[in-house]
């Protein structure tokens, strides 16, 4: 796609700006309106009253003087222009006598008489305005008028202040939006450009106490999904690094072991040869099936399905067939309850029990029995596998877990792969347990727990 092209993907900013504006103007506008309406009934408000007050000063003149002094009353209230006009009708609304500017005629009554009502109607001048129509006390109406276009001039003078001091208003908050927006905007733009010059493995150092709130939690996501993606890239590393460093033995004893049996050529030494090949692919399939599970577990493809099961008989279990499948290794003494009920996963609890089992039987003395013990605590139960290890040292302890440790002069034990433990340990962490190695009077104990009971 070309760089000029332009961008599909709807733009944050651009839409918060839009909506500030159209949301601004609508308040600004709605404001507008209601100033306006204020506007116009405070200033007819007031145009009415002085019409009235005109009117009552105008009928007590005339109550006082008496209708035969009419027309000297008329000529004191008569103005040049076409300012003011009066009109006074009898009861029956027939005209008696108007003011001397009235030349184009008298200003009219207006259609629904009753009480005193204010009304627009046109002066006789020809110009719009604004009467005032009273009943006086001598059975008649007077009628009070001005005009408005004064009025009207002034009222559109400040509707046109108010509409530019609107619009005025509405681009000055426009352009304090925008540059309110593009402010809050380029934090977002400086951590992307910092994320995209950012690996992986720099995730820890994404800070985002300095951001607005909106963004931190955005910015937490995006740091988790950073170290997340940091640790499926180490475990890939750190699993071919596994896979090579683990293959790279077996696959040259086999390569050996064949050559030796071809150069040699005789029955036996085939025979000797495909027994080696057969021992060294043994030892890569169970160091392949320990890597995958640990990639499956370190990773999170796979995760517990705890159930409800009784710990003192899955010991009971796993004791014997560990047993039978060692038929050289010392004897395994079993001290539990008649019953344990915890809730774990069946499966991955017993591939734990079993790698402590065979490695407490495999590295133990012969001279002296295993000692697996399960007892109830305060916070669970706990389980012990004890034995003998006078060739150890605190610091071998130590490295208990670690992957492919096989301990002092052990580089070519051909039975276990250095992954069992690593891989115990591992299984433990996701069922929420601690698994514990401590050396105490030559004696190797692994502590696993606590199991919550039921």
């Amino acid at each position: 796609m070309s760089s000029l092209e332009a961008d599909p993907s709807p733009s944050l900013q651009r839409r918060l700006l839009w909506r500030l504006t159209l949301g601004i103007g609508l308040l600004l506008g709605t404001l507008f309106v209601a100033l306006d309406v204020l506007l116009d009934l405070t200033v007819y408000q007031r145009l009415d009253q002085f019409l009235e007050a005109r009117a009552n000063a105008f009928s007590v003149q005339l109550e006082r003087r008496g209708h035969e002094d009419m027309d000297t009353l008329l000529a004191a209230y008569d103005l040049a222009g076409h300012t003011e006009f009066f009109a006074i009708y009898d009861g029956g609304g027939r005209l008696r006598t108007k003011s001397g500017n009235s030349t184009g005629g008298a200003v009219s009554l207006p259609q629904r008489l009753g009480a005193s009502i204010h009304y627009d109607t046109t002066l006789p001048d020809g110009h719009r305005g604004r009467a005032f129509a009273r009943p006086l006390s001598t059975d008649g109406w007077l009628v009070l008028a001005t005009e408005r276009e004064s009025w009207d001039r002034t009222e559109r003078r400040m509707h046109g202040i108010m509409a530019g001091g609107i619009v005025l208003a509405i681009l000055l908050a426009v352009a304090m939006c925008l540059l309110l927006v593009r402010h809050a905007f380029r934090t977002m733009t400086e951590e992307g450009s910092r994320l995209a010059a950012m690996s992986p493995d720099q995730a820890a150092q994404l800070h985002v106490d300095h951001l607005p709130r909106e963004m931190q939690s955005y910015a937490r996501a995006v740091r988790d999904a950073l170290e997340r993606s940091h640790q499926a890239l180490e475990r890939e590393r750190r699993f071919s690094r596994h896979v090579a460093h683990e293959l790279r033995t077996p696959v040259a004893e086999v390569r050996l072991a064949v050559e030796h049996a071809l150069r040699e050529g005789d029955a036996p030494a085939l025979r000797k040869g495909m027994e080696a090949a057969l021992c060294a692919n043994a030892r890569m399939e169970r160091s392949i099936h320990a890597l995958l599970a640990l990639s499956r577990w370190e990773s999170g493809l796979e995760s517990p399905e705890p159930d409800p099961l009784d710990l003192s008989m899955l010991l009971r279990q796993l004791i014997d067939a560990t047993a039978g499948s060692h038929p050289d290794a010392p004897p395994v003494q079993l001290q539990a309850p008649p019953s344990a009920w915890v809730h774990s996963d069946t499966g991955m609890l017993e591939r734990i029990l079993a790698n402590l089992l065979h490695n407490a039987l495999d590295y133990g003395d012969p001279a002296r029995p295993v000692r697996v013990r399960l007892q109830q605590e305060a916070d669970g139960y706990r389980l012990r596998v004890c034995n003998a290890a006078s060739g150890l040292h605190a610091e071998d302890v130590a490295h208990f877990g670690e992957r492919y440790w096989r301990g002092r002069d052990r580089g070519g034990d051909r039975r276990h792969a250095g992954l069992g433990l690593a891989l115990s340990q591992a299984l433990a962490n996701a069922l929420g347990l601690r698994l514990v190695f401590s050396l105490e009077h030559d004696e190797v104990i692994a502590t696993l727990g606590p199991f919550a009971a039921l």
